[in-house]
């Protein structure tokens, strides 16, 4: 009884380990489908120059974006009286799925998108885009260390709870 005590204390501890850089990893995914976002975004706009409302909507509507919400969200908030900005902002800052970093970023590029002519959005989305790429970098290299470092603590964390309890 004894000893299913403690492998069961082993594996919650390395669970926990394997959780934690689950969400690392979860982190980097969701960087990536923000890039792919905005590449789509700006093809988007250079081949068909649509409306904002039409852009979120065929955005929104593709199944490698669903999982951001705050793009649904804006699609059914936007009307003719209120400014596309700020609801842009509050959407991306109520969205769970958008890592920290990357709220600021989104926030800056809702306050461009459907103000400016085609070129002026096309070269808002390159700037953003770079900005989401390097914070994407540095979410790939936090996970390659903070991963190994987070599973190896939970194992060895485990291990040494079962030695004390031996």
């Amino acid at each position: 009884m004894k000893l299913t005590g403690i492998i069961c204390i082993i594996l919650a501890c390395t669970g926990a380990g394997m959780y934690a850089a689950a969400k690392l990893r979860c982190e980097v995914i969701a960087y990536e489908r923000l890039l792919s976002l905005t590449e789509s975004c700006s093809a988007y706009i250079r081949c068909q120059s649509p409306e904002l409302d039409e852009l979120l909507y065929t955005l929104s509507a593709q199944p490698s974006f669903r999982q951001f919400d705050f793009l649904r969200a804006v699609c059914e908030r936007l009307s003719p009286g209120i400014p596309p900005s700020g609801i842009w902002s509050d959407a991306v800052y109520a969205d769970a799925s958008v890592p920290k970093g990357a709220k600021e970023i989104l926030c800056s590029l809702g306050e461009v998108l459907g103000t400016t002519d085609i070129s002026g959005q096309l070269s808002a989305i390159a700037l953003h885009s770079s900005r989401l790429q390097r914070a994407a970098s540095e979410s790939r290299e936090r996970y390659r260390r903070q991963g190994k470092l987070y599973r190896a603590l939970g194992i060895l964390g485990g291990a040494m709870i079962a030695v004390l309890l031996l």
